[in-house]
């Protein structure tokens, strides 16, 4: 019994250490943006007539504000689970702009309960940029939607 229990042992430790291969991890944040003409230049603070006027483009860990004609991608620290699929968001910002270190109050629910408790989160804002979502696409978003057009022209 006990020869059998030192193999498992070892086998589950071995395969605990075993490398995946050179996987590299995907970018994650504005990192993810790196080469999207759509990014802007870093902005210190976004500063709002009266509200987000509207948000989109949500990751774990960034979004899209539009303020006026003003556009801004948000990242904001780790990861806020709800933001993903957020349906409601409030600026937690003590003043009417919006600085690093502020909180975003996020929630997938339109009208969120005590008894769900993990529906809202406060994501900290870690770091804003211009948006420009007129921009041109990139090289790989090009070729994806031509494959598409293709695609769809041999459908037809």
């Amino acid at each position: 019994m006990r020869p059998s229990l030192t193999l498992a042992s070892t086998l589950l430790i071995l395969t605990g250490c075993a490398s995946t291969g050179s996987s590299e991890r995907e970018p994650a944040g504005i990192a993810k943006y790196a080469d999207d003409p759509r990014l802007g230049e870093e902005v210190n603070r976004i500063c709002f007539a009266s509200n987000i006027d509207s948000f989109g483009n949500n990751t774990r860990d960034t979004f899209t504000v539009r303020e006026g004609r003003d556009h801004y991608l948000i990242e904001v620290f780790g990861t806020c689970a709800p933001l993903e699929h957020a349906v409601t968001m409030k600026i937690g910002a003590s003043t009417g702009c919006l600085t690093n270190g502020d909180r975003i109050i996020v929630s997938d629910s339109l009208m969120p309960r005590r008894d769900q408790p993990f529906s809202t989160a406060r994501c900290v804002v870690k770091s804003m940029h211009k948006w420009d979502p007129k921009a041109e696409k990139t090289q790989d978003e090009s070729d994806t939607d031509s494959a598409d057009s293709d695609g769809a022209s041999e459908e037809s």
